[in-house]
């Protein structure tokens, strides 16, 4: 993704939860309890440091749990 501008939070391909959750529309709760359990693979270069995501592997998961009324 291209960056746009320095205001807008989605302008990098590695995010914090924070951001992670608002580019899902969840809540940083929600996006903790989805790397806790295996869900959602994050980065974090070592202990202490903040936990970043993958906006390609946020996707997937959108993408992966998508749902048609069938």
């Amino acid at each position: 993704m291209a960056r746009t501008s320095d205001n807008n939070p989605i302008a990098r391909r590695m995010v914090r939860i924070p951001q992670a959750a608002w580019y899902l529309s969840m809540s940083a709760w929600k996006v903790r309890q989805l790397i806790a359990a295996g869900v959602l693979p994050f980065v974090q270069p070592e202990p202490g440091s903040p936990i970043l995501l993958d906006l390609r592997d946020l996707d997937r998961y959108v993408e992966t749990n998508k749902h048609t009324n069938d």
